[in-house]
């Protein structure tokens, strides 16, 4: 009878991690808040989102960030079709040469290309690290490294 309450219960728990209430996907799987560091700068309590879309790849939103202090806006950051695969509880995903989606627009950016970019679901926490690339036009973008540390609660 135990087994059965809880296996009623691992959908809240499934859902709890989910919210929506923002510009997040409606269909993300979870929503992570903590730490992002780009650079020198860092943001605290910032939201990002891990989807699985296949059994081989994710999406990864980033809600409402900035990439310096003088950064005049946020942005919506989301890097689709990322190769990914799971190993008991743990969701690793990697890849190079991706081009993300600013905000709204509806195709790729090339000049935001991540050389860079992966991370790991273990448990409810997400670790990811991406780096832009080198050769990007704009010289305050090139080369950034982005760093995220957070649960989902």
């Amino acid at each position: 009878m135990k087994k059965i309450k809880l296996l009623l219960l691992l959908p809240l728990f499934l859902l709890s991690c989910v919210d929506n209430s923002s510009t997040f996907p409606d269909n993300a799987d979870g929503v992570f808040y903590g730490r992002l560091t780009v650079g020198s700068y860092t943001q605290d309590n910032v939201g990002i989102s891990v989807t699985v879309v296949s059994d081989s790849t994710v999406d990864v939103f980033f809600d409402n960030v900035k990439f310096a202090a003088l950064m005049p806006v946020k942005v919506d950051i989301n890097v689709k079709g990322i190769p990914s695969m799971k190993s008991g509880e743990v969701l690793t995903f990697s890849a190079v040469e991706i081009d993300p989606y600013m905000n709204k627009e509806p195709e790729p950016q090339p000049e935001y290309r991540f050389a860079t970019f992966r991370g790991v679901v273990k448990g409810n926490e997400l670790v990811l690290e991406a780096k832009m690339s080198d050769d990007l036009e704009s010289s305050s973008r090139a080369g950034k490294e982005f760093r995220f540390n957070g649960t989902c609660n």
